[in-house]
């Protein structure tokens, strides 16, 4: 039964922890179970709290069981790389800073204001170093999804790590893979596996060395 009220519970699971047999009450809460004295017994349902009871007698009983703490629903949302970016540069507007802190020929006509901000304001030089990073970023998105992992890897068949080399060595650029095709794709795969071949599968580049002289006091 539901504690405080004279409702039943029909739907819940019981459980003997010995025998690992289980259960179902009924619409009016009602189920049997075999079990013996000394056994311990779990009632489960979501939406209430779980109940644990050891039996001291195989007389008849009764649990009662309290409803859990209802929480609303929430729906979380993947944002992609490129919707972040478009947020963090609509901030900007909402600090005044327009256009990405560039001026358009209008603002200086409807805003003179907000062109000089755009020009000599310290969040619209922000606003202009952050929309070139961005403008980078999204070239690089670009590139990720032309030349992704797995369409790489179903050309050269390529596994892990011989893979993880190919794709940093043969990267291309924005401009070059800006306008290809799948032809134009699988081209440049062949030849770059071509030559990760005859080179003899050489390992990713690394970072150089940065050699780090001790501070004399």
């Amino acid at each position: 039964m539901q504690r405080g009220t004279a409702n039943r519970i029909g739907d819940v699971v019981v459980l003997n922890l010995r025998t690992s047999r289980s259960a179902l009450t009924n619409s009016f809460g009602v189920f049997t179970i075999d079990a013996s004295v000394g056994d311990s017994l779990s009632f489960t349902k979501v939406g209430f709290s779980p109940v644990k009871t050891v039996l001291t007698n195989l007389n008849e009983f009764y649990i009662e069981m309290q409803e859990g703490i209802k929480l609303e629903t929430v729906i979380v949302e993947r944002k992609s790389k490129e919707a972040e970016l478009n947020d963090a540069m609509g901030n900007y507007s909402k600090k005044g800073v327009y256009n990405g802190g560039k001026n358009k020929f209008g603002t200086y006509l409807g805003s003179p204001a907000t062109a000089l901000y755009n020009l000599f304001g310290r969040e619209a030089k922000n606003a202009k170093r952050f929309g070139r990073f961005m403008d980078r970023e999204k070239e690089e998105l670009q590139v990720d999804r032309i030349f992704s992992r797995a369409a790489v890897q179903k050309l050269t068949k390529l596994d892990s790590a011989d893979l993880d080399a190919f794709m940093i060595r043969y990267r291309p650029s924005f401009d070059l893979a800006e306008h290809w095709g799948q032809y134009d794709l699988m081209n440049y795969v062949q030849q770059s596996l071509a030559d990760f071949e005859a080179k003899g599968r050489p390992k990713g580049s690394l970072l150089p060395d940065i050699e780090v002289k001790t501070q004399e006091k």
